[in-house]
């Protein structure tokens, strides 16, 4: 069964940080989708002030839904913190731009998170 969870392993996140060019710091955080034990995706994310950027993707599958559930997962743990913005880097959204297509996902870089929420809905 498909989970997407939180990160609790500090060496996990700094291994995360590193692929990115990124200096691990109590900044980041990483959620995970896993089956059966496996590790299908991750997702590394940033706060800095009232937004967080997502920093880093990367998944064993060219899946639109899991690219998906990774980032509403990130943002909403961002949104419960009190964080209102979420920030997309052209270099991301350009590196991931199929999966944007697909997820008609926003075209600004800087967003909303709870307008994401309201306008932007799963596409299981």
């Amino acid at each position: 069964m498909l989970e997407i969870i939180p990160n609790l392993d500090d060496k996990l996140l700094a291994v995360y940080c590193k692929k990115c060019g990124k200096l691990h710091g109590p900044s980041f955080y990483l959620y995970l989708a896993i089956d059966r034990g496996e590790t299908l995706a991750a997702g590394l994310f940033e706060v800095e002030s009232n937004r967080v950027n997502v920093v880093y993707y990367e998944s064993v599958e060219e899946d639109p839904h899991l690219f998906d559930a990774v980032l509403r997962a990130g943002l909403n743990y961002a949104a419960e913190h009190g964080i209102s913005k979420g920030y997309l880097p052209e270099p991301f959204r350009s590196h991931h731009r199929t999966f944007f297509a697909k997820l008609n996902y926003p075209p600004q870089s800087v967003f909303d998170i709870t307008n994401f929420f309201r306008k932007y809905k799963s596409c299981n």
